[in-house]
């Protein structure tokens, strides 16, 4: 079977790019049809744990959706929509604005803090406008991730005692 892409964990270090199987990848690229291709680097994030899934679809939505009566999928597009808005401009030939429309931002490629940030926004939403009772996830997650982040130096690296 021929691949005609190729995705591979690589570090960046002081500017130089390193290869974790440089021998693997030469195999791959030798095997590829020739052509123009597209190189893209893209940084790593951590992205939203099951349990975090969990939380939001099992309590936050839940209870927004008991207390409305929307489906939970309802509650997951218009929260999305009004906290994560994705504006909508169609353009005729001229380049002139003939409609807006504004949709729900994507959450999938939200990093952990990102997703934190919402969840918690939407849940302070549903507490102080709707008078809903909806528990934090972790109480200590937002010192434990403010401890971390003071482990980190101005220049991004981790310090460690």
């Amino acid at each position: 079977m021929v691949r005609d892409e190729i995705v591979m964990d690589v570090a960046v270090t002081k500017g130089r790019l390193t290869l974790p199987n440089r021998a693997l990848f030469s195999d791959l690229v030798r095997a590829l049809k020739d052509g123009s291709y597209v190189l893209s680097i893209t940084r790593l994030r951590a992205i939203r744990s099951p349990q975090a899934n969990r939380y939001w679809w099992g309590v936050v939505v839940h209870l927004f959706s008991e207390h409305t009566g929307f489906t939970p999928e309802e509650i997951h597009e218009w929260a999305k929509a009004k906290f994560i808005p994705k504006r909508l401009a169609l353009l005729n030939g001229n380049g002139d604005v003939e409609d807006e429309y504004v949709i729900g931002g994507s959450t999938r490629k939200m990093t952990t803090t990102e997703f934190y940030d919402f969840v918690d926004t939407v849940r302070t939403f549903g507490n102080e406008r709707l008078g809903l009772n909806i528990p934090p996830p972790d109480p200590a997650w937002r010192v434990r991730q403010d401890v971390a982040l003071d482990d980190v130096s101005d220049d991004g690296i981790p310090e460690f005692a």
